[in-house]
């Protein structure tokens, strides 16, 4: 008898996280049935090296993993064509390749994962609703359930709980301190938005303080949007914000991405929060932005 294969493709960390968590479930309900070890091996991982960085749970929860290819995706079309990919997970259809549109022609099941702030746009980025049938299963994230757009109706939705929540960064045995004690007078997340920071001189208006700060670059160099020249004393950080966010006392300042969603959530009580979005940011996700602003004095969105 032929193998079928679950096959899932992510490209960035957010697609990683929320394919890890549908993929833990598994496993679980896999060992509390005593299936079979070699089931394990059903579930193929296509990702971007580039772009992610694999754990060790992430190798044991895929076994059998392959780097983001076009001969990749051409050498999985026969098991597509005969009827063996029993399902694809895939953030979305946009600006792919012919060979994965033809696998998700030919696959007996999609799936889509999280693929970030789309599932809060009225109109989405990436997600074209209308390119997968009614009903598809959908696995979001739950941080603002209430400001998911209307389009997300059209899919049978699952949960995969917030993104994080503080009990992630809270301080534990072997774990090092984030750099945030310091002189710093703000931790800066670099993300679309940010370029609006040298319109109007916002040093000289005040919205930015004096000082050393400290930089998380966006880890897509092509959405870098960070305006000013390093100062004297700024540090940039390669590394995930959000354990930086948690402690972080001073100013916060963010543009748009799913960490925007984080600050917001995550920072210390009280401490300042500068969300700065795009002029051409969506209606629907300014609006959920501006609602959680509101029920805090702390946060200034622009």
């Amino acid at each position: 008898m032929l193998a079928v294969f679950r096959v899932t493709i992510v490209s960035n960390a957010i697609h990683l996280e929320a394919a890890r968590r549908l993929r833990r479930r598994e496993a679980d309900a896999a060992q509390h049935r005593q299936a079979p070890r070699r089931a394990a091996w059903r579930d193929l991982l296509i990702h971007e090296p580039r772009r992610l960085q694999l754990s060790s749970e992430d190798r044991r929860l895929w076994p059998l993993r392959l780097a983001v290819r076009r001969s990749v995706m051409l050498a999985l079309l026969p098991l597509a064509l005969l009827g063996l990919v029993e399902e694809l997970r895939l953030p979305h259809l946009r600006r792919v390749g012919r060979a994965l549109r033809l696998l998700a022609r030919r696959a007996r099941r999609l799936c889509l994962i999280d693929d970030g702030l789309d599932q809060y746009r009225a109109q989405p980025r990436a997600v074209e609703p209308l390119a997968f049938a009614a009903g598809t299963p959908c696995w979001l994230f739950s941080d603002a359930v209430d400001g998911r757009a209307a389009w997300c109706r059209r899919f049978s939705l699952g949960d995969l709980g917030p993104l994080y929540t503080p009990e992630d960064f809270a301080p534990g045995p072997g774990l090092p301190p984030p750099p945030a004690e310091g002189p710093w007078s703000a931790l800066v997340i670099d993300a679309p938005g940010l370029e609006r920071l040298a319109e109007a001189g916002s040093e000289r208006c005040g919205l930015l303080p004096p000082g050393p700060r400290l930089l998380v670059p966006h880890p897509v160099r092509a959405k870098r949007c960070w305006p000013l020249p390093p100062g004297p004393g700024d540090r940039e950080l390669a590394r995930p914000p959000e354990p930086l966010i948690a402690t972080f006392t001073a100013l916060v300042v963010v543009g748009e991405s799913m960490t925007l969603l984080a600050a917001l959530r995550l920072r210390p009580q009280g401490s300042p929060l500068l969300v700065v979005l795009p002029r051409d940011s969506d209606a629907n996700l300014r609006r959920l932005v501006a609602a959680r602003a509101a029920l805090d004095p702390a946060v200034q969105l622009i």
